[in-house]
């Protein structure tokens, strides 16, 4: 099954649901595209990884890259409703520790208004 990507605008937070996987190849590539076209202009994102069943490395190194892109543009990327094998990668290597992830995406959007920095902060 393709990585399907679902946005939306909370405000001026940009929400993108992910379903499917985001593994190396189009699907990587689909959801890189669909970021860095929303960068500049939309600096707050969160990515909803709840129906995401799989990353593999490049899946990994796409996120990585995305977050670091977002904060060159003065932004941040959070990530949101992570299923157990994808945290399980995220800390595996140690990845989680760059990226704010909140378990609700509801609070992933309030972390924003609430300036919640992008690193170090309370994780699922």
């Amino acid at each position: 099954m393709p990585l399907s990507l679902d946005a939306c605008a909370v405000g001026n937070v940009t929400i993108i649901r992910c379903t499917g996987r985001i593994v190396a190849g189009a699907d990587a590539d689909a959801l890189r595209r669909r970021v860095s076209a929303l960068l500049p202009d939309c600096r707050e994102i969160v990515l909803h990884l709840g129906n995401v069943a799989f990353v593999d490395s490049t899946g990994m190194g796409t996120l990585a890259r995305l977050l670091t892109s977002a904060r060159r543009c003065g932004g941040d990327l959070r990530l949101c409703n992570v299923g157990g094998e994808v945290l399980k990668v995220l800390q595996i290597t140690r990845l989680n520790t760059l990226f704010q992830i909140l378990q609700f995406e509801e609070d992933a959007v309030s972390s924003f208004s609430q300036g919640m920095p992008g690193r170090h902060a309370a994780r699922v």
